[in-house]
């Protein structure tokens, strides 16, 4: 399957208590000559994380999105952020969100993944400054047929920016067809390295 870009995982953060770990990638990746890489700043809070993130985890987290900067500008003009932000964090996601588009660079566009039933929380995904949300369709549990069904229809009860171009899917739990031919920014994900070249990465564009 041919395709033009690539969202890679090249920086990592965990937010504790105490503050923050940090972390990039651990496995090889090969991809084909002239294929465009989406940096991906990947940030998890774990279980003794404060509600409220510290100024030091902000700082960390902007840092590293700057580190990327010219990686997203020189190649898909576009950055991710992946945060799964807990319930109790969401307040400091929607400032941190805020704060990452202020730092880009003219011609970098901010893309950020979101839980399924974030898109079900009202508009609050609406109104963040990003150019791009990316629900993940995977994982979704005993009720994903469901899940995918409201995707594939457009649900008026998703969030306006969860009924957009781009979806994400995982390798090992695909969507159906006319789920898959809804999006026109699939993103797939799999658990493995993405070593081979002979496989596709992250995420493929048609």
């Amino acid at each position: 399957m041919p395709y033009r870009e690539a969202a890679v995982l090249v920086e990592s953060l965990v937010l504790r208590a105490d503050g923050v770990e940090h972390g990039g990638r651990t496995q090889p990746l090969a991809l084909p000559r002239g294929v465009r890489i989406i940096p991906v700043v990947h940030v998890e809070a774990a279980a003794d994380a404060p509600p409220d993130l510290t100024q030091t985890q902000v700082n960390a987290i902007i840092a590293a999105v700057q580190r990327q900067t010219d990686t997203a500008a020189t190649g898909a003009g576009l950055l991710q952020l992946d945060f799964e932000a807990p319930l109790r964090e969401r307040d400091s996601y929607r400032k941190l969100v805020a704060s990452v588009h202020e730092v880009l660079p003219h011609g970098v566009r901010l893309s950020v993944t979101a839980l399924a039933h974030w898109c079900t929380q009202g508009d609050w995904l609406d109104r963040l400054p990003v150019d791009e949300v990316v629900p993940m369709l995977y994982r979704l549990g005993p009720h994903a047929d469901e899940w995918r069904s409201r995707f594939q229809q457009g649900a008026p009860t998703l969030a306006k920016r969860c009924r957009g171009p781009a979806l994400g899917f995982a390798t090992n739990d695909p969507p159906s067809s006319a789920l898959l031919a809804r999006t026109t920014r699939p993103y797939w994900f799999d658990e493995s390295a993405w070593s081979n070249p002979s496989r596709p990465p992250p995420q493929l564009m048609p």
